[in-house]
């Protein structure tokens, strides 16, 4: 690999592995942003501009890492179009570049591709995509397989960070426990992983051109009901958080969604000796970040989870 060029390197994921990257010896990094800046990144708009305009010198001894996407299945449900303009159309437009210049395409999906039936998927499961955001990531991978001869498909589950940048399941357990109402599935399942542990697994997955697919995440698998318990228990605000325990059924989607949603990493984890956070560890530290940042807005500094 000549060099690795990280488009999305402002987003949660990219920024990990962008960081990362330019902290490996010996090699060369280029990043790109287009709605959040960050220093030392060229600005790239997928929607408008080709890549081999911000890197003329694309070559074939190159690797694209594409983590540019609209990701909440919800805001993708009610904006499919403007979705489908970044998540298909500038998608493929980006691709076809990539496979005209003769570099490797490793490509961010999600195990949002499965129908959450059965779960523990591994590369080998069949994807059958419940929600438009998964039928968006799985017509990606199926132009990649049919197109593009050099690629790696990479999902993931959760991807947790340790801010408030972004969003991510438990940030999103501890503000709607915080409201009236809340209500958390007994039947629900999924992976969860902390955005280094993706980072280090990218990385690794760039500087080896034999794999074309792979699974990211931590395990075991996150209970939803048991999430929401270790937010109320390890939170300082767990005297204002309540939730009702339900079925996965009886939580009203806007559309479809996976109950079984865990990933399993097992290959990847033996291929390249990875180690991944214990998800209640990702949790409790998640848990103190939100508490610092909530402490700081009601003026009270200083909290101690």
């Amino acid at each position: 690999m000549q060099r690795l060029i990280v488009v999305g390197a402002s987003g949660l994921i990219g920024a990990h592995l962008y960081d990362l990257a330019r902290r490996s010896e010996g090699l060369r990094v280029i990043g790109t942003f287009c709605g959040r800046p960050r220093p030392n990144l060229l600005f790239f708009d997928m929607l408008r501009g080709r890549l081999d305009e911000v890197v003329p010198d694309l070559s074939e001894d190159d690797v694209v890492c594409l983590l540019a996407a609209q990701s909440n299945p919800s805001w993708i449900f009610t904006n499919a179009r403007e979705a489908g303009q970044l998540n298909i159309s500038a998608t493929k437009a980006l691709i076809d570049v990539v496979i005209a210049r003769g570099a490797r395409l490793v490509f961010m999906s999600s195990v949002e591709v499965f129908d959450g039936r059965k779960g523990d998927y591994d590369e080998d499961s069949t994807p059958s995509p419940l929600n438009l955001y998964g039928r968006m990531k799985l017509e990606i991978e199926e132009y990649l397989a049919a197109k593009c001869c050099k690629h790696c498909i990479v999902r993931t589950g959760w991807n947790v960070g340790m801010s408030t940048d972004h969003r991510c399941v438990v940030a999103l357990t501890y503000e709607t426990m915080l409201r009236a109402g809340a209500r958390m599935a007994r039947d629900n399942f999924f992976s969860l992983v902390h955005v280094h542990d993706t980072a280090v697994g990218l990385l690794r997955i760039c500087e080896d051109a034999t794999v074309s697919i792979c699974h990211l995440a931590s395990s075991p698998a996150v209970r939803r009901v048991d999430l929401a318990a270790m937010v109320k228990m390890h939170s300082h605000y767990g005297q204002q958080m309540a939730f009702d325990e339900v079925a996965f059924a009886d939580i009203p989607y806007t559309e479809p969604r996976g109950r079984l949603n865990q990933l399993n990493c097992d290959r990847t984890i033996a291929r390249y000796s990875l180690t991944f956070r214990n998800p209640e560890e990702i949790i409790r530290d998640k848990i103190a970040v939100l508490d610092e940042a909530r402490g700081r807005i009601r003026g009270e500094i200083g909290v101690a989870p």
